[in-house]
């Protein structure tokens, strides 16, 4: 789920970062979550037995966190109210450290990465690239700080233009203490993914994307699909926009959505539209592979370099 309806990185190849780019997402008045709302959200799904007490909430999906002027306080309500957190960042800018408390309760921090200089950032975040690692280094002291002991990690997106950083970023995780994760960049639901797999992309874009990402180990998931979609089995999930409208599944936004959490009162109600959304994709093999390449970032690529998991 987002908390926010606002990213500050202009990724080529994702659904916010490309309408960064056009400027389509200035359209939208920013929307940040508060805790009342937080509230009323964790309330519903727990007094409805649509989760589970135990839940994670992955409160990222299309936006930045750290943009929410709320964030602090989300983050200690779910302290005191027992709930599993986890939290994804650009680190394009530090959240306010100000008003959090203990983070003993957060399960793990992943912070995205496009490459590993100023020139890869330029081609994708549009960041400043020395910020971002003092952005990193501030947010791990300051969480270290009150407490957090969950998973930290990198998560490297390979492109064809940064394979030769990935030894640096390795040298900044080891001296931060953030473990390395590198996958294979793909379409992240910026609307290519589909038309590519039909063979209906454009030759440009065509051109421009196979110039920076990597297609060669789609053939390997295709190949394993059965082996592959058991490994990429998880638990049930709902995925909810900022304004707490269910959506079709983490490739897509709110302009997607199906109807109001809060107009489902149980979990069966959650679980009859989510069969009725796959049961209008019917047997349609492309949404398979749409599948597994969107789940391939499970899939560590630190052994293409020789380092270890």
């Amino acid at each position: 789920m987002d908390i926010l309806n606002k990213c500050n990185a202009r990724c080529k190849y994702c659904l916010t970062g490309q309408a960064n780019r056009t400027g389509y997402s200035s359209r939208f008045p920013a929307y940040y979550m508060d805790v009342p709302t937080f509230d009323r959200l964790a309330r519903h799904m727990l007094d409805h037995q649509i989760m589970t007490p135990d839940a994670l909430f992955h409160i990222y999906n299309w936006y930045e966190p750290t943009l929410n002027p709320h964030l602090a306080g989300i983050l200690n309500y779910m302290r005191e109210h027992g709930l599993r957190v986890d939290m994804s960042t650009n680190a394009g800018r530090c959240m306010d450290f100000s008003g959090l408390g203990d983070c003993g309760h957060m399960e793990s921090i992943l912070f995205s990465m496009p490459g590993f200089s100023q020139s890869s950032y330029d081609r994708i975040h549009g960041f400043d690239f020395e910020q971002v690692k003092q952005n990193i280094r501030t947010t791990m002291k300051e969480l270290r700080q009150r407490g957090f002991k969950g998973d930290a990690y990198i998560n490297f997106h390979l492109y064809q233009f940064n394979l030769g950083e990935i030894y640096d970023a390795k040298a900044f995780a080891d001296s931060v203490g953030l473990r390395l994760h590198s996958i294979f960049a793909y379409f992240n639901g910026s609307g290519e993914f589909e038309p590519y797999l039909r063979g209906t992309l454009s030759a440009e874009e065509m051109k421009d994307a196979t110039r920076e990402i990597f297609f060669g180990h789609l053939y390997e998931l295709e190949k394993h699909a059965e082996k592959y979609l058991e490994q990429f089995v998880e638990p049930e999930s709902i995925t909810l926009s900022e304004f707490c409208n269910v959506i079709p599944g983490r490739g897509c936004n709110d302009e997607s959505k199906v109807c109001s959490i809060f107009d489902l009162h149980s979990y069966e109600e959650v679980k009859a539209v989510y069969n009725s959304l796959a049961a209008k994709r019917g047997n349609d093999p492309i949404y398979r592979q749409i599948h597994l390449w969107a789940h391939s970032y499970k899939l560590s690529m630190n052994h293409l370099f020789g380092i270890p998991d």
